[in-house]
């Protein structure tokens, strides 16, 4: 389709990655169809559609990612919406969400799973559809990301199934209060932070990517929090960058916990870690 080729040769020279899947999800977008069903099309494209589209389209040449641009993502078959309030979630993450699942936390009925740094809350919202017999607590620092958590969990029946709270990682939680806790909190060094390509760093909000200068300081910080508000026996699951395997194990042998594993990424990239707490 003629369309789709204009919007890829404008996108490769913006720079943006992947432009040809980008131009046939942002014309899937405007016209209501899958991506597929793009080239299907023979007619022309009416003058209010391409009006819409060349708004998008600045807006992608321009930097920010398409996600925000048409204002949803696809996460294990839910419809997630995400702006400039939280991360955008990964592909990756969803192996976070299949290790959790799988898991021996279900054994204890009912379950009690806590996200910590929840987002868009994607991670959550996925576990609450999965596992109607479990009880939920989603946690963020920041109001805002927990606000477009909620609305996620609006659209989807799930806000009341989920005990929404606005604060510090695992901070007040009542000890052995909880069988697991889940989290893709922040895990990128400042200074790698600041060499993030302009997509990432210049929209995504800081807070969600930047942990510090190790960029281990708020994995350490949960891990030694959780051994004591998870019950014995409860699970730890983390998701990290792919260079922190090493770090992230040693720093659950540290802390004691029991049966560490560290799981890969399709790419074949450390990315998991899942830890007893004994």
């Amino acid at each position: 389709m003629k369309t789709i080729e204009s919007l890829e040769q404008r996108f490769t020279v913006a720079g943006i990655d992947n432009a040809k899947r980008v131009a046939e999800e942002l014309l899937a977008h405007v016209l209501g169809c899958r991506p597929l069903e793009t080239y299907l099309r023979n007619e022309p494209l009416p003058p209010e559609i391409l009006q819409a589209l060349e708004k998008l389209a600045a807006r992608i040449e321009g930097g920010e990612p398409l996600q925000y641009v048409v204002g949803h993502v696809d996460f294990w078959g839910l419809e997630i919406k995400c702006d400039p309030r939280a991360l955008i979630p990964r592909p990756e993450t969803e192996l976070l969400v299949e290790e959790v699942l799988s898991s021996k936390v279900w054994n204890n009925q009912p379950a009690t799973v806590v996200e910590v740094g929840t987002g868009t809350g994607c991670i959550v919202l996925t576990l609450a559809k999965q596992r109607p017999d479990a009880d939920f607590k989603a946690i963020d620092l920041s109001a805002a990301a927990l606000e477009l958590a909620r609305e996620n969990a609006r659209f989807h029946g799930l806000e009341n199934r989920i005990l929404w709270l606005n604060k510090s990682l695992l901070d007040d939680c009542a000890p052995e209060s909880c069988d697991a806790v889940v989290a893709n909190l922040p895990y990128i060094s400042s200074g790698d932070w600041k060499q993030l390509s302009p997509s990432v760093r210049d929209h995504e909000p800081q807070s969600a990517l930047d942990s510090g200068p190790s960029g281990m300081e708020l994995i350490q910080e949960l891990a030694t929090q959780a051994r004591y508000v998870m019950v014995p026996g409860g699970m730890l699951f983390l998701e990290f960058g792919h260079d922190q395997g090493k770090a992230v194990f040693q720093c659950l042998e540290k802390l004691g916990y029991l049966n560490i594993g560290i799981k890969r990424d399709l790419a074949g990239l450390d990315r998991i870690a899942i830890a007893e707490n004994p």
